[in-house]
């Protein structure tokens, strides 16, 4: 929390704020009570030196932004702070990935990291029937590596795991009108692909959603009759699937987020909002060729099942090794 700026301050003090136990033994010469002043062994030094000094080292918050979101991009704990150090993530920071492999946060060494911001691993991406491939699982926000890891997450923080990919719809009896990609996982998941027609100008279909940026819904697909935006199978958790041989739309970046949904006479799986999974349903009774894939799941949750498919699972909040959890925050995804 930092030492007091003026008044009395003692040994035990700096002692405390190092992470040592009050009344225990210590010295000025310790390394880390010298580390909060940046001095060497030996160095001449006075308790004066350290008023207003803290362990705690807080992200940097002057990079690049992302969609006017301050952010940074796949870190790790000992990039910032050294064994036994406190990382804090500010309020308005985003750490996210663009990997299902690779956490937004590894914590790499023995430390405290208090997140008072957004934690977010990357979403699966839908089934697609253009291409043929299965959905993919949500990656996971956190990865700790390390033993003796304390994670706080604060009031009003976020720490999300990726929603999983939405099953695509395939149906060998009809296959012109009845397949479509899955929706993408929250997190930035990608629409699954949907049916390639053999009608001239009905190719849109295979332009599936792509994922959201920081703080933003993902894209809708491209109707394959219409050649237009289905802007509302974008998701701000989960993508919507997609219905009638088209794609499913992409998974945002919201937090919490809503899933994405078609509403018009062709109907779509809902992407799931947060923590829920997305929606996955058979052909609508008595309705030929009116559709629904699997919606994608929302943070931390699987895909909607579609017809021939299973959906993916939801990426992890927190993987790893054991580590100490203190939560008054929001969290999506196993810990």
């Amino acid at each position: 929390m930092g030492l007091q700026s003026s008044g009395a301050i003692s040994l035990d003090d700096l002692h405390v704020e190092v992470g040592g136990t009050s009344g225990t033994t210590c010295s000025l010469n310790d390394p880390d009570i010298r580390a909060l002043i940046d001095v060497g062994s030996g160095d001449g030094q006075s308790i004066q030196q350290y008023y207003g000094k803290s362990s705690e080292t807080s992200l940097p918050t002057s990079g690049s932004t992302v969609n006017g979101q301050v952010q940074l991009k796949q870190i790790s704990a000992s990039s910032y702070i050294s064994s036994g150090g406190t990382l804090r993530i500010p309020s308005n920071m985003w750490v996210w990935t663009d990997s299902r492999t690779t956490a937004a946060l590894t914590i790499d060494i023995p430390c405290t990291v208090i997140n008072d911001g957004k934690i977010i691993g990357q979403g699966g991406r839908g089934g697609t029937y253009y291409g043929n491939l299965s959905p993919t699982s949500g990656g996971p926000a956190i990865n700790v590596t390390s033993s003796g890891v304390t994670i706080v997450n604060s009031s009003g923080a976020y720490i999300a795991g990726g929603g999983g990919g939405g099953g695509k719809r395939q149906d060998g009896g009809d296959p012109q009108d009845s397949n479509a990609g899955g929706g993408g996982g929250a997190g930035g998941g990608q629409g699954g692909r949907g049916w390639i027609s053999s009608h001239s100008g009905e190719n849109a279909g295979t332009i599936s959603g792509t994922g959201g940026a920081l703080n933003a819904r993902g894209n809708g697909s491209y109707h394959r009759q219409t050649n237009s935006l289905n802007s509302d199978n974008g998701g701000g958790a989960g993508g919507g699937g997609g219905g009638t041989q088209n794609s499913g739309g992409g998974g945002g970046r919201i937090l919490p987020g809503s899933g994405g949904v078609y509403t018009t006479n062709f109907v779509w799986g809902t992407g799931g909002s947060a923590g829920n999974a997305g929606y996955g349903n058979n052909p609508t009774p008595g309705v030929s060729g009116h559709v629904i894939a699997g919606g994608g799941g929302g943070w931390g949750a699987s895909g909607g099942n579609g017809v021939q498919q299973t959906a993916a699972g939801g990426g992890a909040a927190i993987t790893g090794t054991s580590r100490t959890l203190s939560n008054s925050g929001t969290i999506y995804g196993s810990t």
